[in-house]
């Protein structure tokens, strides 16, 4: 039986995955790593997007200066 859907719902916890047939709990594992990854990535683009913004900002400041 696929115990998985009911991870989802409110009764979430520990034991609820602890219960899990384990080929279930490498399922488990995977989905949340994967998320946990994407996350970071989207992290690390935000992070460099607003770097060149910045950047592209002191340049214009810069050339405004400049007579």
């Amino acid at each position: 039986m696929l115990l998985f859907p009911t991870l989802l719902s409110s009764q979430y916890s520990a034991e609820s995955i602890k219960a899990l047939p384990l080929w279930e709990q490498g399922l488990f594992v995977v989905i949340f790593g994967l998320i946990g990854v994407f996350l970071v990535l989207l992290l690390f683009f935000l992070t460099i997007f607003i770097m060149q913004k910045f950047s592209d900002g002191a340049v214009l400041r810069k050339k405004n200066r400049e007579p």
